[in-house]
């Protein structure tokens, strides 16, 4: 039972400290609902709603062409051979052409 309690305090330890980390280091204008001093202060007093919370709703993620995932297609893309409209429409014609 002691090991159960010591793990459940290391980990909340560390997702307060990965929090307090992340909002600092956070631009200002990606920060939301609240002034930063404010999700530090609930992050650090509430160790774990707080924490959770900010990574939930306290930033904005960054997708636009900066970021560091991929980008979203604005277009949808066909997977295969047989969803593209012009490959059907090409092999349609060559068919005719027989």
């Amino acid at each position: 039972m002691a090991r159960l309690n010591l793990l459940l305090f290391l980990v909340t330890v560390a997702l307060t400290v990965v929090a307090v980390i992340d909002c600092l280091v956070t631009d200002r204008d990606r920060v939301q609902h609240f002034p930063r001093n404010a999700w530090l202060a609930l992050v650090v007093l509430c160790p774990v709603a707080g924490p959770i919370a900010w990574f939930r709703a306290g930033r904005t993620i960054n997708t636009g062409p900066g970021a560091a995932g991929p980008a979203l297609p604005t277009q949808a893309v066909p997977i295969g051979p047989d969803d593209d409209p012009e490959f059907l429409r090409m092999l349609a014609e060559s068919i005719r052409n027989r």
